[in-house]
């Protein structure tokens, strides 16, 4: 039995985000295993802290 229903598979739900109007999309990975990602807009403080923190944890050698 699995926790989420399968007709949310592909699901986009709005919100997420207390700084954005962000929209959170429901994918099913394989049977029992989902991804909920949450889709911020490009303006968004809290999603440009995010990419800030990831890029200063990269190695420089992977760094674009």
């Amino acid at each position: 039995m699995s926790v989420i229903p399968g007709h949310l598979d592909g699901a986009v739900i709005p919100g997420g985000c207390a700084d954005c109007n962000a929209e959170q999309h429901i994918t099913q990975q394989e049977p029992g295993m989902w991804s909920i990602g949450i889709h911020h807009d490009d303006t968004c403080p809290t999603w440009r802290r995010i990419q800030n923190q990831r890029a200063s944890t990269i190695p420089d050698t992977f760094r674009r």
